[in-house]
């Protein structure tokens, strides 16, 4: 059978408008950001899909589904498309575009949650959630990503994650049409007792749905799902003009936001720890002073780093959080504010009130709890990637700052990355008092530079054996595709093999496109990731060996 059959097919099960096989629409497809994870220099995607389509509802998916499995098709579906993790990988691959399914189909206020389609975005959910008193988790992509997405297929910390948690700890019932067509309802919304959790009766999956990072399109496709939100004691319609560096919001009284800086790595870390012990804010983050100046003022910032004083004075500023004060009332707000300054005293840094700078106080107030600041990373360099950030105790996500700015500084020493001052860690503490944390490093660079690009392709190897060398846990190098379980799993309990097991058992027929997950045919994955990033190869060879690898193995 061939594409031509699939497509009508396709456009009997969602019509013809929404089928496109045009040349000009699937390359919109075949652009994504940080293809230098998959060793692109370009921008470009390796393949391009061979055919777009758009189903509305979860019958039109499970539809969709199986036209692929019977004409020998794989199928990949997006969200909001969110960099290169949404890319197809072959030539043979139909990609599935959820848009149409926009919808919040529920807001349960009594229970503190909400059911979402794929294509309900980050600020879409948060309005209607204020309005009723809650708020939801936002990644750290910001608000114009897909919570279902994040919460059932990939990974991200967001600002607010001190009080919203982690979005795939909030997942709770789920809808998944799997590989073969076939629809399961996960937890109790299986049993008919609606959506409230995501286990039980009866034993759970949602370890098999998404483990820690997600099976990113790689087992099926999920049509709705539950997340819980949480308590917000701010206003239910904030009073806000204008957008991005215009924005202005009118600030509640009961809520406050700091800048505070320490004199270490450790003093930081010391201080996010008695925080978390006293129970008190709304939002940790650190969003470091090279990442601030690059985001809010680019052409600033390349002219500080070209005087070494400058650069020394920001750098004594390096060890920072910001941090958020949203209170339920003046006395609460009050006592969160004592607290605080008593904990930056202690630990011997500085705190800086931002109400006393209005104007930057409410752009910055709006622009973390609608976390609608990440498209600005964008305007220094043009584009800009992210490193490390393994999930644990914080005192070892503190670790991978300092090791990562390390690395990091030798290339920017070279010229090879844009200089951000190297320590550019970003993230804070979850849920309170359990100091679980989260610091990924990012990097700038500018996509217009061959030279460039190939440095970022290099930089990010060589996380990867500085990941190994410091024993910090693979991070974000799972968002290297179906190779990065290859390269980690030998060191995390060969966990690679289960996934492979969980992959054969749901999916024997590889329909779902598994490019960043897991592969059914590891040597050959192997041998394609080191024919696509040649600066990788070297260190793929060498850790294949290291892994005891056989030697038809390592001569891929």
């Amino acid at each position: 059978m061939t594409i031509d059959e699939a497509c009508e097919e396709l456009e009997s099960a969602v019509g013809p408008e929404n089928v496109s096989r045009e040349p000009a629409v699937l390359d919109g497809y075949a652009w994504q950001a940080f293809t230098e994870v998959v060793g692109q220099t370009s921008g470009w995607c390796p393949d391009r899909p061979a055919a777009v389509v758009l189903p509305g509802n979860t019958e039109e998916v499970r539809e969709v589904v199986r036209i692929c499995g019977r004409h020998g098709l794989r199928f990949k579906a997006m969200c909001t498309g969110w960099g290169v993790w949404n890319m197809v990988s072959g030539d043979d691959v139909v990609q599935v575009d959820l848009r149409r399914m926009d919808r919040i189909l529920d807001i349960d206020e009594k229970n503190m949650y909400a059911v979402v389609e794929p294509y309900v975005i980050g600020a879409q959910l948060q309005a209607e959630a204020m309005k009723r008193g809650l708020n939801c988790h936002i990644i750290g992509a910001g608000s114009g990503t897909s919570p279902l997405a994040s919460a059932t297929s990939l990974c991200g910390y967001g600002w607010s994650g001190l009080t919203t948690s982690y979005s795939a700890r909030n997942l709770l019932a789920t809808e998944w049409v799997l590989p073969d067509g076939e629809l399961l309802r996960l937890g109790t919304l299986g049993s008919g007792c609606g959506w409230f959790s995501g286990d039980g009766p009866g034993p759970s999956l949602r370890g098999v749905a998404r483990g820690y990072i997600g099976n990113c399109g790689g087992l099926g496709v999920f049509t709705a799902c539950a997340l819980k939100l949480f308590p917000w004691p701010g206003p239910p319609a904030p009073e806000v003009e204008g957008l991005l560096m215009d924005a202005a919001a009118e600030v509640p009284e009961t809520s406050k936001l700091f800048i505070c800086a320490f004199p270490s790595f450790e003093a930081f870390a010391e201080a996010t720890y008695k925080i978390g012990n006293a129970e008190i804010g709304y939002l940790h983050c650190k969003n470091a002073v090279g990442a601030f100046l690059s985001t809010m003022t680019p052409r600033l910032m390349d002219k500080i780093v070209a005087h070494p004083a400058l650069k020394a004075a920001l750098r004594s500023q390096q060890h920072m959080f910001q941090f958020l004060i949203a209170a339920s009332s003046p006395r609460e707000s009050a006592y969160q504010e004592k607290v605080l300054r008593l904990i930056v005293r202690e630990t011997g840094g500085l705190c800086l009130d931002l109400s006393s700078m209005p104007s930057l106080h409410a752009s910055l107030w709006w622009g973390f709890v609608r976390a609608s600041l990440p498209p600005l990373i964008f305007r220094r360099g043009g584009s800009f990637g992210t490193s490390f950030g393994a999930l644990e105790a914080w005192d070892h996500p503190v670790l991978q700052a300092r090791v990562a700015a390390e690395l990091k500084q030798s290339f920017i020493d070279q010229g090879k990355l844009i200089d951000d001052l190297a320590d550019n860690a970003w993230g804070g503490i979850y849920e309170g008092s359990t100091c679980f944390g989260h610091q990924e490093e990012l990097y700038l660079y500018d996509p217009r530079d061959p030279d460039m690009m190939a440095s970022a392709t290099q930089y990010l190897a060589e996380t990867f054996m500085a990941t190994v060398g410091h024993n910090l846990g693979p991070g974000l190098g799972f968002a290297l595709g179906s190779i990065g379980a290859e390269l980690f799993g030998p060191i995390i309990g060969d966990y690679h093999h289960r996934l492979r097991e969980v992959k054969q058992a749901f999916d024997p027929d590889d329909v779902s496109d598994a490019g960043f997950y897991i592969s059914l045919d590891p040597v050959g994955t192997i041998r394609e990731a080191i024919a696509r990033s040649p600066e990788m190869a070297a260190f793929l060879a060498a850790r294949m060996r290291e892994l005891g690898m056989d030697d038809e193995e390592t001569k891929g």
